[in-house]
């Protein structure tokens, strides 16, 4: 009996030993199996792109440089998995003839892992292009709102302008470098900052700058912050009129504007002055806005700035056309100039036997239609005559914009006072 568990004893040994290891290799399949997991939007790291950037070329990626995988392992190995630790790499030294580059997907921490692509994703399209370099300058863009009597003056970049290189297609896209800053109420003073440049199309939608070489993307800005001051605006018209015709009123508004500086700046600036409007010839209203920073006649003081660089003066001028008319005033409302107590004075028409000299008025129509003697004020001078008859000329001034069409005389006769 002995003897036969003693035979082929080392054999024996070893197929129980194997049986254990089948067991544990079960046991362990079911308490920690296998398990796929899918990885998506997986970055590529690309290697040897500076064969293709040395020959004067760029390229990108066309439908993006992500992949996406199915990673096969044990259970408690794939559910400890991130993306982060899968690294996919492309070698653009195998670019094919047709722009197609392969992606190999592996996993350093756990090397062991099968990993296989999901469809076709890990075949990538890469398009060859120019490398082409473009500069820009750097505008400040601000947002926001200070406090009132302030003013948010036009920042400086440092530095001012950028290089940007890469594919002619994404640089073509470029229209704008900016680099922005917010403001705020409590911000009465300049504000430096450093901020990231920002590259935008035409449409003020973002450049993605993956593909590209910037010169300097950090970029440092200063943002004046002015004080502001409220002025009287001068402005006025030249030039005459078409033949026949008169002003009648000129008036502008508004009749103030706001300009921003430092305090010594503003402490120069009492009133702003436009320029003379021009009505020479004009025959008609004249409705019109003019441009306060294109008009101004004397240029700023160094360091103010107009508020608002579009702020604009509405100007009305009416011009209306001269009529004639005529007008009866009757001889009591004419006065005598120069008058003495020595003779007596009596007032006649020559040729006429009426009470009123005949006058022809001109002026514009409401002026004309609302005359009466009451508003005009008619004199002869009979300072420099002594006794006799005279044919005197009518001196008439009027309240309003009218005058004579032409000269008006009055005959006076003039005899010694009965008095003497």
């Amino acid at each position: 009996m002995r003897e036969r568990l003693t035979y082929n004893f080392g054999l024996k040994i070893l197929s129980l030993a194997l049986a254990v290891l089948v067991w544990l290799g079960v046991v362990l399949s079911i308490e920690d199996p296998v398990y796929t997991r899918e990885f998506s939007d997986i970055s590529v790291t690309e290697i040897n792109g500076d064969q293709i950037t040395e020959a004067g070329k760029a390229y990108s990626y066309v439908g993006g440089n992500t992949v996406s995988v199915k990673v096969k392992g044990k259970t408690s190995i794939v559910n400890r998995l991130s993306k982060d630790d899968l690294l996919a790499v492309a070698d653009l030294s195998t670019l094919s003839i047709t722009g197609a580059v392969m992606v190999d997907v592996s996993c350093p921490k756990y090397p062991n892992l099968e990993i296989t692509p999901i469809g076709s994703s890990t075949v990538l399209k890469v398009e060859i292009e120019d490398l082409v370099e473009k500069s820009l300058n750097i505008k400040v863009v601000t947002s926001g709102k200070v406090a009132s009597g302030y003013y948010i003056g036009q920042g400086v970049a440092t530095p001012n302008m950028v290089t940007v290189s890469g594919p002619k297609s994404v640089v073509d896209q470029i229209a704008e470098a900016n680099v922005s800053v917010t403001v705020g109420s409590s911000n009465t003073s300049d504000i430096t900052t450093n901020t990231t440049l920002k590259l935008l199309d035409q449409n003020g939608s973002e450049v993605s700058s993956s593909t590209l070489n910037i010169s300097q993307s950090d970029i440092s800005v200063n943002v004046p912050i002015y004080q502001t001051k409220t002025v009287p605006v001068n402005f006025g018209v030249t030039g005459r009129v078409a033949e026949g015709y008169r002003v009648v009123s000129a008036v502008y508004e508004p009749k103030e504007v706001t300009v921003a500086g430092r305090k010594e700046d503003l402490d120069k600036i009492d009133q702003v002055t436009l320029k003379d409007y021009d009505i020479s010839g004009k025959n008609d209203k004249i409705e019109d806005s003019v441009s306060i920073a294109q008009n101004i006649a004397e240029q700023l003081p160094d360091g103010v700035v107009f508020t608002d660089k579009e702020a604009t003066v509405a100007l009305v001028v009416d011009i209306q056309k001269i009529t004639e008319t005529s007008f009866e005033l009757p001889l009591s409302k004419v006065s005598l100039k120069g008058s003495s107590t020595d003779y007596t004075y009596e007032k006649s028409v020559t040729g006429s036997s009426d009470k009123a000299v005949a006058l022809k008025v001109k002026g514009i129509a409401s002026e004309v239609n609302a005359l009466t003697a009451d508003n005009l004020t008619a004199l002869i001078d009979v300072s420099d005559y002594g006794e006799g008859e005279y044919n005197l000329p009518l001196t008439v001034i009027f309240d309003d914009n009218l005058e004579l069409a032409e000269d008006a005389y009055v005959h006076v006769v003039i005899s010694k006072s009965s008095g003497e």
